[in-house]
């Protein structure tokens, strides 16, 4: 249960710089290597873009650009590495962003990636929303809010959203060496009579074992408002990291119709580790 290589996304969407600082401050704290990963094809065609030549200058175009913000980037990691005295390596590659951090998350610990700024209907259906790299990679996926400054704290004050499946496991178990440094953690379980769940009691012993203080919480509601609640206990403790699974089946079953992975992906307000 250790973290040696993290992963982090450079996408061209204003926050590359933040994720970064994010990184390296993860990575100093866990002794960890960081893999910058920047792909410079376009993750979607604009619904707007007709026609075949429409669409072949528009990809053109797109790559240019992006192939001009990936030596802005190998500027701002080189400028970076020296100023903060850490060691950066940064992959530039073609292709679909989703895929290309599937094949990169192979060789890493945990994948660092931002939360997409908005979440429209074309935005789900048209191929993978960032949303659904949890559901996709080889290992976790720590996905930060859109517009969150760096955030060298994460995992102080802990919220764990537990269900009693391999998937809220895997993330307990991804989540141990962020955790090992908390001042808090509350692990909370949700379901219907509020009665109190042997599995959530279990988790909190597996955690204890590894030296991390945790409080259970018995919360009363159902699988619809699990998302809701699980926000809003996060903001009422000032959590600075919730862990949960990710759960999904098909991008409209998930997406579209509900489910506290869909509701915290598009209403998140801390850094979310998710695996699956």
């Amino acid at each position: 249960m250790t973290v040696k290589t993290i992963l982090v996304h450079l996408a061209n969407d204003g926050q590359a710089e933040n994720r970064m600082g994010t990184a390296i401050a993860l990575g100093r704290r866990l002794g960890a290597h960081i893999t910058a990963l920047y792909v410079t094809a376009p993750a979607q065609m604009p619904a707007a873009v007709t026609g075949r030549g429409a669409s072949a200058a528009y990809i053109a175009e797109a790559v240019a650009i992006a192939r001009e913000k990936a030596d802005e980037l190998r500027k701002l990691v080189a400028e970076t590495c020296r100023r903060e005295g850490v060691a950066i390596e940064l992959h530039v590659v073609d292709g679909e962003p989703i895929e290309a951090i599937k094949l990169e998350s192979r060789f890493a610990d945990i994948a660092l990636v931002g939360q997409n700024p908005a979440m429209t209907l074309d935005d789900i259906v048209s191929l993978h929303p960032m949303e659904e790299l949890p559901l996709m990679t080889a290992c976790p996926c720590l996905v930060l809010p859109h517009g969150r400054p760096p955030a060298p704290s994460i995992g102080r004050r802990a919220l764990i959203g537990w269900k009693n499946s391999h998937t809220t496991a895997r993330a307990l178990h991804a989540a141990v060496p962020l955790l090992e440094s908390a001042d808090s953690a509350v692990l909370m379980a949700v379901n219907p009579d509020g009665a109190p769940d042997p599995s959530a009691e279990a988790a909190a012993a597996f955690l204890r074992r590894h030296g991390i203080t945790v409080e259970v919480r018995i919360q009363r509601g159902d699988d619809a408002d699990a998302g809701s609640t699980l926000l809003a206990t996060a903001a009422a403790i000032e959590a600075d990291l919730l862990v949960m699974g990710a759960y999904g089946h098909t991008r409209w079953r998930e997406m579209v119709f509900g489910g506290a992975t869909a509701h915290v992906c598009r209403h998140m307000t801390l850094p979310v580790l998710q695996a699956h």
